[in-house]
């Protein structure tokens, strides 16, 4: 600059300087000339306050004071004065502008964002697809694009196996990180990647390094095993409830309640014998055991997860229920009665004796043997078989020695100690004629008068005879001797006289008398007459025939006697009643039963017939007796069932061993030929189902999935077994009905999606779908938004299709990303089965230049009229919340007196550039902001400087206070103020707000107004 006088012309100069350049390096030459002499063309150079630049008085040369940083400051705007040392003194200004270079002088800042964006780190299921995002990295950087170059990400550590990958994402300094290959949690559960971001800076890139923890979440991936496929185990049956029976474990390669099982009895357990812990799998006995009622339970046992799909394994648990000597062995009969006849000669069989235990083994073995209320006596006049039980006698028994015998005999087990009953055999012996009548004395003498009357008393004989019955009545007679004058009673012995006796004609008799036991015979000839019934050889006699028999086949013979001579006892037959058909005929004479029809045992499997006996007596007499005939059956009939075909729906989530149908046939040929065996001779299933092959009982064996199959046709055979067997067969279509056991599925990896800001509302941002491959409503897909962050509501989407769209204005200076959990739910009844599928849509809002600058700062201010020139009266603050160039600001001086005021383009800051007039109380500039956006947008405002003096208004008082509620509208008043000026009341005042400041109090509960205000 050069001055004259008062007279100056100004310079502008301009450098740039690199940020690192050392302190008291020199950075420009500053040069002012003076046209005067001596004194008053020395110059002296000087700059104002403030900057991290200095000038060398003398010389001109500006030089750096302090460290600079290009990230805080990027230009510099300085005034320098030159002053002569005349007097009085001139001066002269110019202006500088120092812009700083920037230097890679700052490492790049990693930050990880995660999902969701309340979590704390990252996290990612096991069964995530390819390509799923599982963090966002941002990067920043406090250089300038021209110094750091591009970001480069990429991951050091930590991923050997290749799992993740860093994707660049179109968002600048934005990446993802995303799963690269399958993942197992249970191989690896967690990975500490060590991410390194380099700024490739030059001529030296800086990097820095940050460490990512990802925890891969366990999915239910993985059924229960359990350690054993089957368990056996032996216990005995007399162990008390509650005892131990077997552990069974099963492990799951899951984590949580995913690997949480749950053990439980599925079958097997009808009795109700046992127990299982449901959290540790231990089996115990729930009741008192009996072996004799079952000796072997097989127990189905089942171990299901915890998760939100749970799995289910199974394994069975043979337990065999070992013999415990507690059943004591019964006869089959208390008491057995036996007769005999004597003098059977020994070894005859009296009784084979039957005895039961159920125990098994020794326990229920029996011996049989003698029980000691049983004397030795009678024990050696039999023999009994220990192990068969066979009781014989030993010896010839004499009935008149003993008539009757009462045994006990004892069934004995093996078991340790042993169990036994006595049993009671009652043996009778019947009589024969084994003994002959003795007299007792052998000779009688008697003395009888003569001439006594016919019937005079004798004498008595007597003999004896230990034989029963008529083997033991007696009967006296006269066998010689002159029987014409004495007779005998037959039955007392008492002998008489028949006629009077002369002992004149014969002084003695002489009489062998004979007594006679009931063996001896008695021929009487009777003549006859018809007073006796044909009697048949049985009442009921019974035959059976097959029903393939020909004609003429001779069933059997019946017959018929009658004890009548001659005609009276001659014996004709014919059938009275159960031959309405006409099957069968009987041969008159002989009895002989022939079939004369065809039989069909379906029709009629038995026949009663009534045969009539009739003598030819002159008053025939007859009898009857019943043929009972079987028809025997024929494997004539297959079987057949009651319909031609089968249908049946079941649902796709049955539970494998459940019943699915049940077919029966009936076959009407009987024993064998009738037993029906059932199988599947022909079907689709692929093992699907089974069949029990005596009840027609269909059950699923194998999972069913209606996705895959949704019907099955079997073909069902009934087979008898007759010889040769008959068999038929029905088709059975199974119709596999959908169950709700898929849920929706989106597409793998999170979604991202870029808008601008200031979308219209209900403007289209994407279409988002799932796929369910269930069938109708459990396939019918019906989206919500579940939960959006920030709140508010902003997006909306179509239930049916998915389209999301505005709901709201979206501002991106209200939130430049916003999280939507999408919600994918099908349409099952009843509403609490229904499945559902989340996902993450991530999206970015970018920005458009919708902010003009708004100033922070008053609009009025208070200065010294002595203030130094080069000072920073006030620095005017705006703030646009646009983002990059829309949101930086410049700063402009555009009315005002610019020669007393200059303002920092960048900084805001105002600077006195020449001395304040004291006689201006007032000056009043427009200051504009102005963005660097593409459509820049600009805002203006008034700044009033007043000078502070002494004559200038004065307030009615020091301090004022006021109470304002919160919550009051703009616009409300808030306080009166009051100033008088000493130029007289009717100079106007202005009032200008120059400082606010905020203080926060804190007013304890209860505290009295008036404590208040004295604070």
């Amino acid at each position: 600059s050069c001055c004259w006088g008062f007279l100056c012309t100004f310079y502008q100069y301009q450098t740039s300087v690199f940020e690192d350049a050392a302190v008291g390096s020199s950075i420009l030459q500053i040069t002012a000339s003076d046209q005067d002499e001596g004194a008053n063309a020395e110059i002296r150079y000087f700059l104002d306050e403030g900057t991290p630049f200095q000038i060398d008085p003398k010389a001109g040369t500006i030089i750096i004071k302090e460290g600079l940083d290009y990230e805080s400051k990027k230009e510099y705007s300085l005034t320098i004065h030159a002053v002569d040392n005349g007097v009085p003194s001139l001066s002269g200004r110019t202006e500088a502008t120092i812009k700083l270079l920037d230097v890679n002088d700052n490492d790049p800042v990693v930050k990880f964002r995660y999902f969701p964006t309340t979590s704390k780190f990252a996290s990612v299921d096991e069964n995530a697809q390819i390509g799923t995002v599982v963090a966002l990295l941002t990067v920043s950087d406090s250089d300038s694009p021209t110094a750091n170059g591009n970001i480069s990400v990429s991951i050091l550590g930590g991923n050997e196996q290749r799992h993740f990958e860093v994707h660049t994402s179109p968002v600048p300094n934005l990446s993802l990180i995303k799963v690269a290959s399958v993942l197992d949690r249970e191989r690896i559960s967690s990975y500490n990647l060590t991410v390194s971001v380099s700024d490739n800076g030059k001529p030296m890139a800086r990097s820095s390094f940050a460490s990512l923890v990802i925890f891969v979440n366990d999915i239910n991936d993985h059924p229960p095993i359990f350690q054993e496929t089957l368990y056996r185990v032996d216990i005995s049956e007399d162990i008390p409830k509650g005892s131990y029976i077997k552990g069974v474990s099963a492990t799951d390669g899951d984590s949580g309640q995913n690997a949480n099982l749950r053990y439980s009895l599925v079958s097997g357990n009808a009795l109700g014998w046992f127990s299982i812990s449901e959290n540790s799998g231990l089996v115990t006995s729930a009741a008192l055991l009996d072996r004799e009622i079952a000796s072997e339970i097989v127990l189905n046992i089942s171990a299901k997860d915890q998760g939100l799909q749970p799995k289910i394994s199974y394994t069975k648990l043979i337990v065999n229920i070992t013999d415990v000597n507690d059943q004591v062995p019964t006869f089959t009969q208390s008491t057995y009665h036996v007769s005999l006849v004597e003098h059977a000669p020994a070894g005859t069989e009296l009784v084979v004796l039957s005895a039961s235990d159920d125990d098994v083994g020794a326990n229920g073995t029996i011996r049989f043997s003698f029980d000691a209320e049983t004397p030795d006596s009678v024990q050696e006049l039999f023999r009994l078989d220990a192990v068969s039980g066979r009781l014989s006698t030993a010896v010839e028994l004499d009935r008149e020695d003993q008539a009757s015998y009462l045994l006990h005999i004892q069934a004995a087990d093996a078991g340790i100690p042993p169990l036994h009953s006595v049993g009671k055999v009652n043996i009778t012996l019947r009589d024969i004629n084994d003994n002959r009548p003795v007299f007792y004395p052998v000779q009688y003498f008697a003395n009888v008068k003569e001439n006594e009357p016919s019937g005079a008393y004798v004498t008595t004989v007597s003999a004896t005879d230990p034989d029963l019955g008529r083997n033991g009545t007696l009967k006296y007679i006269i066998t010689a001797g002159d029987a014409s004058k004495f007779l005998i009673n037959s039955i007392t012995g008492k002998v008489t006289t028949i006629v009077p006796l002369d002992r004149e004609e014969k002084t003695a008799y002489q009489l062998q008398v004979t007594a006679a036991d009931g063996s001896g015979l008695l021929q009487v000839y009777i003549q006859d007459i018809n007073d006796n019934l044909p009697k048949f050889t049985k009442d009921i006699y019974q035959a059976s025939i097959s029903e393939s028999a020909q004609n003429m086949t001779q069933l059997l013979r019946v017959s018929a006697s009658d004890v009548d001579e001659n005609k009276n006892g001659l014996v004709h037959y014919h059938i009275s009643e159960g031959n309405e058909e006409g099957q069968f005929t009987i041969d008159s004479s002989s009895g002989q039963v022939t079939l004369v029809g065809k039989l069909d045992y379906e029709s009629t499997s038995s026949y009663s017939l009534k045969i009539i006996a009739v003598d030819a007596g002159t008053v025939p007499l007859s009898s009857s007796c019943m043929l009972s005939i079987s028809i025997l059956d024929e494997n004539d009939n297959s079987p057949s069932f009651p319909k031609s075909s089968l249908s049946v729906d079941v649902l796709e989530n049955m539970r494998v061993g459940e019943l699915v149908a049940s077919v029966t046939a009936t076959d009407a040929d009987s024993g064998q030929n009738a037993d029906i065996t059932y199988s599947i001779t022909a079907t689709n299933n692929h093992g699907t189902f089974s069949i029990s092959p005596n009840t027609g009982s269909i059950f699923l064996v194998k999972k069913m999935d209606f996705e895959t199959q949704s019907f099955y046709k079997l073909n069902i055979t009934a087979k008898d077994n007759g010889k040769p067997p008959r068999s038929s067969s029905i088709p059975v279509v199974i119709h596999v009905r959908d169950f709700n056991d898929n849920p929706p599925i989106f597409t793998p990896g999170d979604i991202f999606k870029s808008i601008p800001e200031n979308l219209p509302l209900s403007a289209s941002v994407m279409t988002i779908t799932a796929h369910d491959t269930d069938a109708d409503i459990n396939g019918e897909l019906e989206y919500s938004i579940v939960q959006q962050i920030p709140r508010g509501g902003h997006f909306s989407i179509d239930s049916s299709t998915g389209l999301i769209y505005t709901n709201k204005e979206i501002d991106r200076e209200f939130s430049n990303l916003f999280e939507l959990t999408i919600k994918a739910t099908d349409q099952a009844v009843p509403v609490e089965s229904r499945r559902f599928a989340l996902k993450n849509v991530t999206i970015w809002v970018t920005d458009l230049n919708d902010n003009v600058p708004t100033f922070m700062s008053q609009n009025a201010l208070v200065a010294e009229p002595n203030i130094v020139i080069g000072s920073i009266l006030t620095t005017v603050l705006a703030f646009d919340p646009d983002e990059g160039a829309n949101g930086e600001v410049e700063y402009e001086l555009v009315e005002g007196d610019s020669d007393t005021f200059i303002m920092d383009r960048y900084s805001g800051d105002i600077r006195l550039a020449s001395q304040l007039v004291q006689s201006r109380l007032m000056y009043t500039l427009t200051v504009s902001a102005t963005d660097h956006g593409t459509s820049r947008k600009t805002s203006r405002t008034e700044l009033t400087i007043i000078l502070q003096g002494m004559d200038g208004p004065v307030f009615s008082q020091p301090k004022y206070i006021t109470i304002l509620k919160e919550g009051q509208p703009p616009g409300t008043n808030v306080i009166s103020l009051d100033a008088s000026s000493p130029r007289g009341s009717a100079t106007k005042v202005e009032y200008f707000i120059v400082a606010v400041v905020l203080v926060y109090l804190f007013i304890p509960p209860g505290t009295a107004p008036q404590a208040i205000s004295d604070h």
